[in-house]
């Protein structure tokens, strides 16, 4: 999210308070994060349409926020928002119009502010997947450099072991186990941990970035547990390993869109024309097998 500042002094305050409010809701540490950028990108809306004060939030300016948010590009790629990251919006500016409510006196229960915030289904593109080809094209374009070597332990990982976006972020060099070959997943969606077999290829990719490449972008004092850094000694962040995606994207063209998501479809994918779906879905962390139906479609779709 792009970088905002705040002027008015009545809504910093509603906005610390709620981030406090978050807090002591024992929220977790993302949440935390996330949902007060979120609330004071709808106040900055606010202020720069002259609201000054929490009591003039109405449904009309409620209504248009979201047609601005519609239509309001993206940073990272091109388009616009999603349905599901409209939907959090969403969630977030109706839970924090209910608190704004309590602050000026007018105390209500969850959804029962009288705003209304219908976001109607776009028509979703149909999922797509790299074919093998074109997962080693995507492979040979980081090239050779360090941030090269790098990219290719991310996609490793991302195709290698099909692992979600968040799972790739969170994980820390204590969940790759050389000597066993295998990526243990804690911080599931599911909240399912599961231990993921590394292919000789894929670990070859995950000890050159380790050895060759990591300890030379950390500072050797820092014991930073994160397993992705950036060339400043960093945790990658989410809008970090989408620009990556964005850089790949450039330099191939594939007419396909590069994203975390797609390596993991990829995968489960290309293992189900071997595998039963029962091992596909173990492979990705799912516990209900519905989740994976997809994967036989897509076979049948792309293979016959």
């Amino acid at each position: 999210m792009k970088k905002l500042e705040l002027h008015n002094v009545a809504f910093k305050v509603a906005l610390e308070q709620f981030r406090i409010r978050l807090q002591t809701q024992g929220a977790s540490a993302d949440q935390q994060y996330i949902k007060p950028n979120m609330a004071k990108e709808f106040l900055c809306y606010l202020e720069k349409n002259r609201k000054t004060k929490l009591t003039q939030i109405n449904q009309k300016t409620v209504s248009k926020y979201f047609e601005y948010l519609k239509s309001r590009p993206l940073e990272t790629k091109s388009g616009g928002m999603s349905d599901g990251y409209l939907n959090k919006h969403r969630e977030v500016v109706l839970r924090f119009i209910e608190f704004a409510m309590g602050l000026t006196g007018n105390e209500v229960g969850k959804g029962q502010s009288g705003i209304r915030i219908r976001i109607p289904k776009s028509h979703r593109e149909p999922i797509v997947i790299l074919l093998e080809d074109e997962v080693q094209e995507v492979f040979q374009a980081c090239g050779s450099s360090l941030l090269g070597i790098r990219d290719k332990a991310i996609l490793s990982l991302l195709y290698g072991c099909g692992l979600r976006r968040k799972e790739l972020i969170t994980l820390d060099i204590q969940d790759i186990d050389l000597n066993k070959g295998r990526v243990h997943i804690d911080k599931s969606k599911t909240k399912y941990a599961r231990d993921i077999p590394m292919s000789k290829k894929v670990q070859e990719h995950i000890e050159e970035y380790l050895f060759n490449v990591r300890n030379m972008m950390l500072d050797p004092l820092s014991d930073l547990p994160s397993f992705l850094i950036t060339e400043r000694g960093t945790a990658m962040s989410n809008s970090t390993l989408a620009k990556i995606m964005v850089k790949l994207n450039d330099r191939i063209q594939l007419g396909k869109r590069l994203s975390c998501h797609l390596f993991r479809h990829s995968i489960a994918t290309h293992l189900h024309r071997f595998l039963s779906l029962e091992d596909v879905a173990q492979f990705l962390g799912h516990r209900n097998l519905d989740s994976t139906m997809i994967y036989t479609h897509l076979k049948n779709e792309y293979y016959g």
